[in-house]
């Protein structure tokens, strides 16, 4: 389980490092920050739990089963080395162990467990301590205090030399429940290791996908301005600005705005808050995502003033930049459009000196040096420097 979790982590740090790539930096961050120290934790905890792959895992109950059914014996600690893992400030020791049981023949193993170091003159080699047979044949045991053997139980067990017995190696990951061996979920062996590469690498990319997917636009976007040597979309780009407009449509709900403003990282529109109202809200697309950020800072007097987004040729928006920009011989740069009825100029009519004429399509192009406007017509015709 715990490498599931570390795995699981790891393909959400992924999926966050790709959404700080070419998404909203802050959720890629926050995913990252909590993702990290779980994958560090989990990881840590594996290998602490690979180290003590073999100590010997006995519940109370499985302790108590083994005296209550007179599995019971003698040990001799042949060899105590610690292995260089703590537990609690406490080392985790590997014995070798001969073992002679009160029924049954003899036999020689090697367990982990934690050794307190107020303990460990307890344990030296030589030393024979009673312990409770986990399973009938063991190898598992655990130490048990002196008085559960009767002293003519006790003076009977002779353990013999550790070469004269065979050795029966304790099954790493196992713990003893109910008298039977119960390992992890998933196994350890080499057998099973394609199974668990094969299930580590889907929870991995599951989880990356679980932080990435609200963020495809995005992803897909971002993909796309690799092939022209860009890591993030310009949504100035017919493509881009396309799958913007069909984001900010479906949030709106309609295709009627008030202004639309295009930049290379961001759009901007300015729509009713349902068709034929005039109560405007803000709405920006940025990263892949739409967010609503309430009431615009002007509203229209008339709904005169909206136009629909089929009125605008915004895949001319890019040719018409560029158009200006060689016109002045500068750059694009990071020149922005800004899309909105031009001022109806018409003295006798009552919506003169408010943006109630056609659409147009505005932009500047300059440098340090001087900036030029430019004007065209909602169609992307008729560009002309101002």
């Amino acid at each position: 389980m715990l490498r599931l979790i570390a795995f699981a982590a790891l393909g959400a740090l992924v999926g966050g490092v790709i959404v700080i790539a070419v998404g909203p930096s802050t959720v890629g961050y926050t995913v990252a920050g909590i993702a990290l120290p779980v994958f560090i934790i989990a990881t840590v905890l594996t290998l602490i739990a690979r180290s003590v792959g073999n100590a010997v895992g006995a519940s109370p109950e499985a302790v108590q089963q083994a005296k209550d059914a007179r599995r019971l014996g003698v040990a001799r600690i042949d060899a105590l080395r610690q292995t260089g893992t703590q537990i609690n400030d406490q080392p985790l020791c590997e014995l070798d162990l001969t073992v002679q049981p009160l029924q049954g023949s003899a036999f020689a193993s090697t367990m982990r467990t934690i050794v307190p170091l107020t303990a460990i003159p307890m344990f030296q080699p030589g030393t024979e301590r009673d312990v409770a047979i986990l399973l009938d044949g063991g190898p598992e045991v655990a130490f048990i205090d002196e008085g559960e053997l009767s002293p003519a139980e006790r003076a009977r067990l002779r353990v013999p030399g550790r070469g004269s017995v065979p050795f029966i190696p304790v099954e790493p990951h196992q713990r003893i429940v109910d008298g039977r061996r119960r390992g992890p979920l998933l196994g350890v062996g080499r057998a099973g290791r394609p199974g668990r590469i094969a299930l580590f690498t889907v929870v991995a990319v599951a989880a990356a996908a679980i932080v990435v997917v609200p963020y495809h636009r995005a992803v897909g976007q971002s993909f796309a301005a690799m092939q022209d040597g860009r890591l993030r979309p310009d949504l100035r780009r017919p493509e881009a600005l396309a799958d913007a407009q069909r984001a900010l449509e479906e949030a709106i709900g309609h295709d009627r705005v008030a202004s639309i403003t295009v930049a290379a990282d961001f759009i901007i529109v300015e729509a009713p808050r349902s068709a034929g109202d005039t109560k405007t809200d803000r709405w920006t697309y940025r990263d892949g995502a739409v967010t609503h950020d309430g009431a615009a800072t002007t509203q229209p007097e008339s709904t005169a003033e909206q136009f629909s987004w089929t009125d605008v040729a915004l895949d001319r928006v890019w040719t018409l930049m560029q158009d200006g920009a060689e016109q002045v011989d500068r750059p694009v740069g990071d020149a922005l459009a800004y899309v909105v009825r031009a001022t109806d100029d018409d003295v006798h009519s009552p919506a003169f000196g408010r943006p109630a004429g056609p659409p147009e399509i505005m932009f500047s192009v300059g440098d340090d040096y001087g900036t030029t406007s430019f004007v065209a017509d909602a169609d992307g015709s008729g560009l002309t420097a101002r």
